[in-house]
């Protein structure tokens, strides 16, 4: 079996095959038979016509300022990092918000205090846990970066920083960070508006990295995991262990093309086509997305897979927070279509998606981000129960 290094580099070559410029040489794939999901968003219904009802809505917190990460603490608080900086501690029963940090994060466009996680083995304030961590990412005036945090009671403070050098743009910085079931810490970068850096191995944009909770390379190989991407915002994984990822298709910058935002199954070595392909083109060695908005534009955030027997037939599906599109989307990961869209217009825009250990799904609202319209008490963190 060849190292993964071995196989990320043969998918570049692939895809990158005759060195032709973005759009030449592509061939068209028809999608699966029925109606496509990116028109069944378009009309703000399932694309298999079924029913799923808008789950009963819980307000959890009001007056954010462009609230981005979230992660649950093990007593059920609620952590939240927001665009400006600013990183809270939310009691979900109450609503009451205290304020732990302020990191000096470069709050412009998209850039600023952008994904946060938990260590998967924190144990904070004291109790004996070898990682009282959380790890952020954030944009500073040199470049995008993840860093590791001690968290202790009411102590935030800087432990580490894991990795520098991801491009920073006024768009494009990615930014969502998880932990994998298989313990390694994933990130989600942008291509800081150089398309064709998504096709570099030696960048660090428009590519899924993974790491250990040290920042180092897994094993010593490179901390690509895939790449041909141009602006991952979700990741998440199923119970089976399999990847998925939303990102923002284009607006206008190679060949004029738009839209075709993706939800993609993520493999290690994956190349994912940007910026050479979009949608349903094909080019030898890039991987097809499980699902694309078409013309239409979603702009994803966060996401999840829903787990727990209270969702019924929608348990395993894909939920997704849509910022231009101001709704919740579920995916069916079996076929790549649209199951529900919830709240459809009635939130404004949604940015992140947190999954509890209960099934509930956390949401939040991004009107206060410079495109939305702010409505009263913005912006809100959201849960909704199975």
């Amino acid at each position: 079996m060849q190292a993964p290094a071995l196989i990320l580099l043969a998918m570049l070559l692939a895809c990158r095959s005759g060195q032709s410029p973005a759009g030449e040489g592509l061939t068209h794939s028809a999608q699966d038979s029925g109606m496509p999901a990116s028109d069944a968003a378009a009309e703000g219904k399932p694309a298999d016509g079924g029913t799923f009802p808008e789950p009963e809505l819980e307000i959890i917190a009001t007056g954010l300022d462009v609230p981005w990460g979230m992660d649950l603490l093990p007593n059920g608080q609620l952590l939240v990092a927001e665009r400006n900086g600013r990183i809270t501690r939310i009691d979900p029963s109450t609503g009451k918000q205290t304020e732990l940090a302020r990191r000096p994060a470069l709050n412009q466009g998209e850039g600023g205090l952008l994904g946060m996680v938990l260590d998967p083995e924190f144990a904070g304030g004291g109790g004996g846990g070898a990682f009282p961590y959380l790890y952020l990412y954030e944009t500073t005036p040199e470049g995008n970066r993840i860093v590791r945090m001690r968290l202790e009671g009411d102590v935030l403070s800087e432990d580490q920083v894991l990795l520098t050098g991801i491009p920073k743009a006024r768009y494009h910085n990615g930014g969502v960070i998880r932990f994998g079931p298989d313990g390694y810490l994933y990130a989600g970068t942008g291509d800081g508006r150089d398309p064709f850096s998504a096709q570099d191995p030696n960048s660090l944009g428009g590519k899924v990295l993974r790491m250990t909770r040290d920042g180092a390379a897994v094993e010593g190989i490179s901390l690509v995991y895939s790449l041909g991407h141009r602006n991952i915002q979700g990741l998440a994984w199923d119970a089976e262990g399999n990847l998925y990822a939303t990102e923002h298709g284009p607006s206008g910058e190679i060949n004029g093309w738009c839209c075709h935002d993706e939800v993609n199954r993520i493999v290690q070595g994956g190349n994912y086509g940007w910026p050479h392909v979009i949608g349903d083109q094909t080019r030898e060695g890039c991987l097809l997305p499980l699902a694309h908005s078409g013309e239409a534009t979603w702009a994803p955030g966060g996401c999840a897979v829903l787990r727990g027997s209270g969702w019924g037939p929608l348990e395993g599906h894909l939920i997704t927070a849509g910022l231009r599109g101001q709704h919740l989307q579920l995916f069916d990961l079996k076929t790549g279509k649209t199951s529900a869209i919830w709240f459809q217009n009635s939130l404004g825009r949604l940015r992140n998606v947190l999954l509890g250990p209960d099934g509930s799904v956390y949401f939040c609202s991004s009107n206060r981000d410079g495109r939305g319209r702010s409505q009263d008490g913005d912006d809100k963190i959201y849960r909704v129960k199975p």
